[in-house]
Formats: C-alpha cells, sequence, structure tokens
C-alpha cells in the first residue's frame, strides 16, 4: 500500500513539473509573439516613414502626415519597442525569435500530450488506490464488528434523541 501512495505521489510530481514547463514555455512563446508583432509593424510600416522622411517640409508633407498618421505612429512606436529591447541588451533577431517560437510551440504540443496520458495514468493508479483502500476497510471490518459486540453498553444507550421544536420568528421566515 505505502509504495501505492509513493507511486501515486511520484505521477502527481512528474505531472504538475509537466505542467510547469509548458507554463514557462507559453509565457516564452508570448513575449516571443511581441517581439514578432512590433518587428512585423516596423518593417510593415518602414517605407511609409522613409516617403515622409524623404519629402521636403510643406503642404505636402502635412497632407501626407495627416494621412497616413495611424502607420507613422505604429512606426514609432515599434523603433521605441525595438531599441528598448537593444538597450535591455536583448538583439532584434526576428529570425532566430521566429524559429524559437516554432519550436516552443511543437515542444508544448508534445509535452501537452504527454501530459493528458499522464492524467489518465494518474486517475487509473489512484481508482486502484482507492479500490485498494475499500478493500483494505471492508478486511478490518469484521474485525471491527466482533470489537464492537463485545464492548460494554454505553450510558444512554438505547435512547432515541428526541426532536426539538424550533420556534419560528412570526413574519420573517427565520427559525430560533
Amino acid at each position: 500500500m505505502e509504495q501505492l501512495y509513493e507511486k501515486v505521489t511520484a505521477m502527481n510530481k512528474d505531472y504538475y513539473s509537466m505542467r510547469g514547463k509548458i507554463v514557462t514555455a507559453e509565457r516564452r512563446i508570448k513575449v516571443l509573439d511581441e517581439y514578432l508583432s512590433m518587428w512585423e509593424k516596423y518593417e510593415r510600416n518602414k517605407g511609409i516613414r522613409r516617403q515622409f522622411d524623404k519629402m521636403k517640409p510643406g503642404k505636402k508633407k502635412e497632407q501626407f502626415e495627416q494621412k497616413h498618421s495611424a502607420e507613422l505612429a505604429l512606426y514609432a512606436a515599434a523603433v521605441r519597442y525595438l531599441e528598448k529591447l537593444k538597450t535591455a541588451g536583448e538583439k532584434v533577431t526576428p529570425k532566430k525569435w521566429q524559429a524559437e517560437a516554432d519550436r516552443l510551440k511543437a515542444e508544448k504540443s508534445v509535452q501537452y500530450q504527454k501530459m493528458k496520458s499522464m492524467r489518465e495514468d494518474i486517475k487509473a493508479v489512484e481508482n486502484l488506490k482507492k479500490t485498494a483502500e475499500q478493500l483494505a476497510r471492508t478486511e478490518n471490518e469484521p474485525a471491527r464488528k466482533k470489537d464492537i459486540k463485545t464492548m460494554p453498553p454505553q450510558s444512554g444507550a438505547g435512547r432515541t434523541p428526541t426532536k426539538r421544536k424550533r420556534n419560528r420568528l412570526p413574519g420573517t421566515g427565520i427559525t430560533a
């Protein structure tokens, strides 16, 4: 019986360890997806920013700025974000980010499938443990019945408890 308890404990430990790995991978994937999103915004709006920078000051430049204000704002936000990454020591390597995100997603998928099978195994072992506990209880029960028969009666034995009448407070439905 002790081995069964140890097995269930070990299986649960492995299960939660696997879950921790999946959560860690999910967090990293989220970060990488954000990096890639900002890189994509940078690349998509870079041409518009170059056009804007090439224009000479004047009415056309102002009109261009008004027409493309959303794209210019997205570009500026992406530049700030990527610059912040650089100052934090992170290299701007979108191909590596994409490769790492793809690898982590594949690993997460495999780990999730393992975790699902582990969950089924744990349920089976816990059912086995529960059945073993019930069997152990039923084996011990005849011995307990013998002990109960040989015990002297306690005071008050044989009396049936009387029901106490509950008083209701008028109009409230509350019993006192």
